[in-house]
Order: structure tokens, then C-alpha cells, then sequence
């Protein structure tokens, strides 16, 4: 299940008491100010969560995989994201030491 702008600003709502249009407008402040500073600084660090880190990526050969054609993949900038360590401890609640996964997929 994906959790879309409209999802965020209901729990906005639900949660501070603001209106439908007022909830929008501040998660969609919340959002622009992520890109600003993703663009200025490079690096974005929310405590508890992650940080954010935009990277350059240099140009390179690549292949078209419909023709096999060899192509140039231009430079880019690509955005990587490293979750905290409080924030994997909260996913990973339910499971005792982060091995009940693996135990699942060794018993069959």
C-alpha cells in the first residue's frame, strides 16, 4: 500500500484538528522545504528517521534492452536514503533480535 500526499494530510488532519485545505497546504510545505534543502545542502537529517543524501553520478555505457544498442547514460543526480538506527528498531519490533524473518524461510 503507497501513502500518497492526500493520505498524509488526513492524518494531518485527524490528528492536529486542521482543515482538508490547511493539512494539504503544510504537507505540501513539509515537502517543497525537503527539496530545497536537498538541492542547497546535499544531505538532509531527521533525527530518528534517516538521512537523506543527494549523490552526482558520472556518465557511462549502457545498453538499450529492447534493440541491445550501446547508449551513453548521461550524469545525474540521484537521491540515496539511510533509515536510523531507532527508526529500523521501530520496524523491526515484532521480531526477537531481527531473526524471526530468517527462521520463517529456513523452516521451509
Amino acid at each position: 500500500m503507497a501513502l500518497t500526499r492526500a493520505d498524509l494530510a488526513a492524518k494531518v488532519r485527524s490528528k492536529i484538528g486542521l482543515s482538508t485545505s490547511e493539512s494539504m497546504t503544510y504537507v505540501a510545505s513539509f515537502f517543497d522545504l525537503l527539496k530545497e534543502e536537498a538541492e542547497e545542502a546535499g544531505t538532509i537529517k531527521l533525527n530518528g528517521f534517516g538521512n537523506f543524501t543527494v549523490k552526482e553520478k558520472k556518465a557511462r555505457k549502457g545498453r538499450n534492452p529492447q534493440t541491445g544498442e550501446a547508449i551513453i547514460i548521461g550524469e545525474r543526480k540521484v537521491v540515496k536514503f539511510k533509515p536510523s538506527v531507532v527508526f529500523k528498531s521501530e520496524i523491526n519490533k515484532k521480531y526477537k533480535n531481527g531473526t524471526a524473518g530468517r527462521a520463517d524461510r529456513r523452516d521451509k
